[in-house]
């Protein structure tokens, strides 16, 4: 084929080209690694019609583009969202100095062999020469943010709006060298947040998408009604870029980043901080997720047996209605204990992870007439013979639990009461002991105090 030949095909009708017919296999074999919006135990509806195909969610658009408008190799597409990275000069205080720029590209260029994205292919059609968008000095050191286009296609494991040239995001900061390192890069997958952040050291660097954005250091929990949330404070940005100097001993595990103002799941992600740092899958850090015993439904009293079939449901529910509404996943509770107080209140016990976080154990507290209530106990104490202990209101006892133990309490010197498996539910008196029996060990504990 001649070159006019080429050119005439290439600019032939739209009307001629008919979509592969193996585009529908190619889309369901989608990167559902990449897929980490999702609940363990609530699904969330979108008002925008979509169509589910084989683990991809395809928006009428974009199943349009798949089937309709290939792409042309070299021409980046439509609303790429990093595709700022690639307009203008180098910004930031660090635009002048060429030996660093240099050797912030030959990092970006050497890291691909490495990355964690390479099994996705998105090096394997790189475009162009890579740019510098930003590079400046930070608190955490000296920092660089590349991009690079790169016609991605689909993959065994890549998912995609449309194949084409977008735009790829690296990161790159000082290493233990000294020298420039890639911290972590990025692509655009859709159904997930778009990476804009990462931390070097004792700092967060965002790039600026054009839309007022926060960070938050971690959720906050409120034991006195179960609920948890984040306070957001804004990210000043300048040259594309905004700068965080993090208080002493942030956890980068628990931070976020959230377009302003914060409502429902967070659309931005920090690379290597936050509910990036899960890797492929959930960092499980319930207190009990294995080998529960009864079907992690354990009565704590006489009369408990009538709350057994809505117990689970009740617990998660209630807890899960007053969790941080901006959450990206939480682990439900396996194991659930229920029991009935002195004045016939309904007492439902388990834990609830959100996130990163460490996992939390609440009780909810139903009275005969009202309104549930949420009791938090906090983190449990793993190393103790009774790792929960819930002091219930309006002195109506403790409810408490230890996973394959025998349980009974006594008053002071008192007789001990009848023994209850795995949780147990305490009426209110002073000086109360629990005694914990494992084939290990037998262990007297004083509960809270009254």
């Amino acid at each position: 084929m001649t070159k006019t030949e080429l050119k005439d095909r290439l600019m032939a009708s739209v009307d001629e080209i008919e979509a592969a017919p193996d585009v529908l296999d190619r889309v369901r074999v989608g990167g559902a690694r990449r897929l980490r919006r999702r609940r363990l135990t609530t699904l969330a509806v979108s008002t925008m019609v979509v169509l589910a195909v084989g683990g991809v969610t395809l928006t009428g658009p974009s199943l349009y583009h798949q089937l309709t408008d290939p792409p042309v190799a070299g021409v980046p597409v439509q609303n790429d969202p990093y595709g700022f990275l690639m307009k203008g000069h180098t910004r930031g205080d660090l635009a002048g100095d060429q030996n660093y720029l240099d050797q912030a590209l030959a990092a970006w260029e050497k890291s691909h062999r490495n990355s964690g994205n390479r099994d996705r292919g998105i090096f394997d059609r790189m475009q162009g020469e890579p740019q510098v968008f930003w590079a400046g000095k930070t608190p955490g050191g000296r920092v660089a943010i590349i991009g690079q286009y790169s016609d991605l296609r689909h993959h065994d494991n890549i998912q995609l709006d449309r194949e084409g040239v977008h735009t790829l995001v690296g990161f790159v900061a000082d290493g233990t060298d000294g020298k420039p390192a890639v911290v972590a890069d990025s692509y655009p997958a859709p159904g997930v947040s778009l990476t804009t952040g990462f931390v070097t050291r004792n700092t967060l660097v965002v790039l600026d998408t054009g839309k007022k954005v926060g960070w938050s250091p971690a959720r906050e929990y409120d034991d006195s009604n179960g609920s948890s949330s984040r306070k957001y404070t804004q990210v000043q940005f300048k040259n594309g870029v905004g700068v965080v100097k993090l208080p002493e001993n942030t956890d980068a595990k628990k931070l976020a980043l959230h377009t302003l103002p914060a409502q429902g799941p967070s659309d931005l992600a920090i690379a290597n901080g936050g509910v990036n740092t899960m890797g492929n899958s959930t960092p499980d850090d319930r207190l009990w997720s294995s080998d529960i015993p009864n079907d992690g439904l354990w009565p704590m009293s006489a009369g408990a047996e009538q709350l057994a079939g809505d117990a689970r449901d009740t617990f998660t529910n209630t807890v899960g209605a007053a969790a941080d509404p901006e959450h990206y996943m939480f682990s439900a509770s396996l194991w659930i204990g229920y029991g009935v107080t002195a004045n016939g209140s309904s007492v439902y016990l388990g834990e609830q992870q959100i996130d990163t976080d460490a996992s939390r154990v609440y009780a909810v507290l139903q009275p005969a007439k009202g309104k549930a209530q949420i009791i938090g106990g906090g983190e449990p104490n793993r190393g103790a013979a009774l790792p929960v202990q819930i002091r219930l209101p309006d002195n109506q006892g403790w409810a408490v639990a230890a996973k394959d133990a025998t349980l009974s309490y006594r008053y002071g010197e008192g007789a001990w009461s009848a023994t209850s498996k795995h949780a147990l539910l305490i009426p209110h008196g002073e000086d109360v002991e629990v005694k914990v029996e494992t084939p290990a060990r037998t262990e007297i504990v004083v509960v809270t105090p009254s």
